[in-house]
């Protein structure tokens, strides 16, 4: 009996399945990269503009104060608006998907604190709402005492 002659195995195909199956990984894994690349950049994004915002509220001094006793205090309101005009000069597409800002005023160890939050959507990793994750940023900024 030859081996031309033996029993024909069931092997045939598999190499295509393999192949099939490696070029699902691949996109998979691509997708993984890809998604988790934007959601490193979009954080960055996120802490920079909390960086400015807090950066930027410390212009918001209450003058009145400041002129009355020497002390320098921000003023809420000052504040509010000082980092409303950071926001509102960023691109639209990334400042429309903030939660409002949370601002706390003389925090421990920082005279403003501002947070910031957007919620991160998976594009090639989506299944549905459940996958989406929030993203935040705190910026803590002083006041220059001298």
């Amino acid at each position: 009996m030859t081996p031309r002659d033996a029993e024909p195995t069931s092997e045939r195909g598999s190499v295509v399945l393999f192949l099939l199956g490696l070029g699902v990984a691949l996109l998979l894994l691509g997708g993984i990269a890809l998604d988790l690349w934007r959601l490193v950049g979009e954080r960055r994004e996120l802490a920079s503009l909390a960086d400015a915002a807090a950066l930027a509220a410390t212009s918001g001094i209450d003058i009145g104060e400041f002129r009355q006793s020497g002390v320098l205090q921000l003023e809420p309101g000052s504040v509010d608006l000082l980092i409303e005009r950071v926001l509102l000069a960023q691109s639209d597409d990334f400042v429309s998907e903030l939660r409002r800002p949370v601002v706390v005023l003389d925090l421990d160890g920082c005279d403003v604190a501002v947070r910031l939050e957007k919620t991160f959507d998976f594009s090639l990793l989506a299944f549905g709402e459940a996958d989406d994750i929030t993203l935040s940023a705190t910026a803590c900024a002083l006041i220059h005492h001298s």
